[in-house]
């Protein structure tokens, strides 16, 4: 569509945004099942770039949750403590249900109290490596539930979600997610990469690209290796200053928050799914519908609500957007598609967002974000879609 190029090609602060050192990111578009792609400063030449894709694993960890009750696992409605013998002691799992972790209502915060306090004495940089299963469900044994509790971003309850999807089912969330959802669609660039604390060895194990670091620490699992995922290449991280940043390595604890790489390929795809412009989806077009669909109020006078894990938005054309943002130290990204619209795009970038940054942004100041990048495309592909 030439007038998102047009406005990518065009705009002085997007233009700053991605000539900024290091700055390699990638921005693609799909109307109507005709792909588009802007990638400035990126070299292909040794393959496809591979970014952290953070907190949009959110949305993919949900989809396991709703092809799971499309399988009769387990019902929206079903607590932890039910499902999961370890935590029927627990205050917090007796009463907490999938949905409302899939929802952000179940009343934990961001993250896990005892998480907080080892990504300060563990490494600060790497802050979700060192916690493990044991960890976890300490916290959720601790945990008190909080009745009527409003939507509240959670890593730590979409972190529970994902580990306890795997321990219901028997087969971790990485592994699921490359049968149900990679697989199928042929999006052979991403990965679900999770370290294997019980590994004898510190061996890196390639599912797709791991990164040096990640091998370096522990065994890594996340799946079969194909030709084309070895394609890829992992594109380094950078603080907001230009700063080079390790990338983020997850347990299974912690994986189903954020733990995913991909391509702006792929992402294309996993988005022409969700449009049901993908023939290969049709078979798991339900469990992608339920995710879309509005499971819980976040803000009714503004149009605002939550899917699985999808946030929903309505616009004044009455169409509605959905949209996940997600970011590491490293990395930023964001992807949005309105299915009326037949229209959406993704974002990936290897620059993390500080808070000073954020407030900044937010009157005026500092260098462009993701984010701020992303509601620019919004605004010329959602009204000429």
């Amino acid at each position: 569509m030439n007038a998102v190029k047009d406005m990518l090609d065009n705009h002085k602060k997007i233009a700053r945004w991605a000539a900024l050192p290091e700055h390699a990111p990638a921005i693609g578009w799909i109307v109507r099942g005709e792909k588009f792609y802007w990638t400035p400063g990126v070299n292909t030449g040794a393959g496809e770039p591979q970014y952290e894709i953070g907190s949009i694993t959110k949305t993919m960890t949900a989809f396991r949750l709703a092809q799971g009750e499309q399988e009769g696992l387990w019902e929206p409605a079903d607590t932890l403590a039910k499902l999961i013998p370890e935590l029927e002691n627990s205050d917090f799992a007796r009463q907490a249900t999938l949905r409302q972790l899939a929802t952000h209502t179940s009343g934990l915060t961001r993250l896990a109290k005892n998480q907080v306090l080892m990504s300060m004495k563990k490494d600060k940089s790497n802050p979700y490596a060192a916690y493990t299963e044991e960890h976890l469900l300490e916290a959720v044994l601790e945990e008190k539930f909080r009745s009527g509790a409003k939507h509240e971003y959670s890593n730590y309850g979409y972190g529970l979600l994902g580990w306890a999807l795997g321990r219901i089912s028997g087969v971790p969330l990485h592994e699921a997610l490359r049968r149900e959802l990679f697989d199928p669609l042929g999006m052979s660039g991403t990965v679900m990469p999770v370290l294997d604390t019980a590994g004898p060895e510190p061996e890196a194990v390639a599912a797709g690209t791991v990164s040096a670091e990640a091998g370096a620490r522990k065994k890594v699992s996340g799946g079969k290796k194909s030709a084309a995922s070895a394609s890829t290449v992992l594109v380094p991280g950078f603080a907001p200053g230009g700063r080079p940043v390790p990338h983020w390595d997850f347990t299974s604890a912690m994986a189903g928050a954020g733990a995913v790489r991909s391509t702006v390929p792929d992402m294309l795809t996993y988005l022409e799914a969700q449009l049901g412009q993908h023939p290969a989806a049709a078979g798991f077009e339900p469990a992608l519908l339920a995710c879309q669909n509005e499971q819980a109020s976040v803000a009714p006078s503004k149009g605002v609500g939550i899917g699985y894990a999808w946030m929903r938005s309505m616009r004044k054309d009455g169409t509605v957007t959905h949209w996940h943002n997600g970011g590491t130290y490293g990395a930023s990204s964001f992807a949005a598609f309105n299915r009326d619209l037949q229209s959406g795009f993704v974002i990936l970038s290897n620059r993390g967002v500080s808070f000073a940054g954020q407030l900044k942004q937010m009157i005026g100041m500092g260098e462009l974000s993701t984010d701020r990048a992303a509601h620019l495309v919004a605004e010329v592909l959602f009204k000429n879609g």
